[in-house]
């Protein structure tokens, strides 16, 4: 089946496109807003901007796990880091008791194999409710470089920036990294002044992003657990 865009990358775009309207709405010659308060509709745009890329990310993992949950898949589809993942924190804690207290009996009580999140390496047992969204995405929403390529490799996909620039032919790292750089700026520093043309390139260049994070996530979903599971 070819390629059709996700649920969450449909919303984005118009969320994305009210925002940039707004902003240009603000920029014509003849509205009646100061140049103050243009600036600051500018600086909201590209803050709001980033709130939409975490409501993506957000949204996508979500509309995954309840496709695999309502379409009954066996967990030999589901993405092998997810079901990793799910033992990691299931045992995480319990080591961590053991390395402080080298209780063996205590340890071995929690490490019981009898207990029901093993069923997770069985590939022919039905996906449920072992893996709730927030396992995922936990606090990787913020869209760094660094919790992208976490994220989505927890969704199987290693080092997701490299494979949209191969795909894309264009350096989209340098692209985020100069959005964040603006996001940050006016979250933490004194707020830039920010043009229309500075938010319209901004926008242009995130949507691209958002697009090529949705094509690449649709190949591997396609592959790993058939088109059937895509989100669209």
């Amino acid at each position: 089946m070819p390629y059709s865009k996700s649920k969450a990358r449909t919303e984005f775009e118009k969320s994305s496109d009210d925002l940039l309207l707004s902003s240009r709405k603000a920029s014509f010659k003849n509205s009646k807003i100061s140049y103050e308060h243009k600036i600051l509709i500018f600086q909201s745009a590209i803050f709001l901007l980033s709130a939409l890329i975490e409501e993506y990310l957000k949204t996508f993992v979500e509309d995954l796990i309840f496709n695999y949950k309502s379409k009954n898949a066996q967990l030999d589809k589901i993405p092998d880091n997810f079901r990793s993942l799910l033992l990691l924190e299931s045992q995480l804690n319990s080591f961590k008791t053991y390395i402080n207290s080298g209780d063996e009996s205590k340890i071995l009580t929690r490490l019981s194999t009898n207990l029901p999140h093993y069923k997770i390496i069985l590939n022919n047992e039905i996906f449920t409710n072992q893996i709730p969204p927030s396992l995922i995405i936990g606090t990787k929403k913020y869209p760094s470089i660094k919790n992208l390529n976490l994220l989505y490799n927890r969704l199987g996909i290693s080092k997701i920036i490299i494979e949209i620039q191969k795909k894309g032919k264009k350096d989209y790292e340098m692209m985020l990294k100069s959005f964040l750089d603006v996001r940050e700026t006016i979250a933490h520093q004194k707020a830039p002044s920010i043009t229309i043309e500075d938010v319209k390139r901004h926008y242009s260049n995130i949507n691209e992003i958002i697009g090529m994070l949705d094509r690449v996530t649709y190949s591997y979903i396609s592959r790993k657990s058939g088109s059937i599971f895509w989100v669209n």
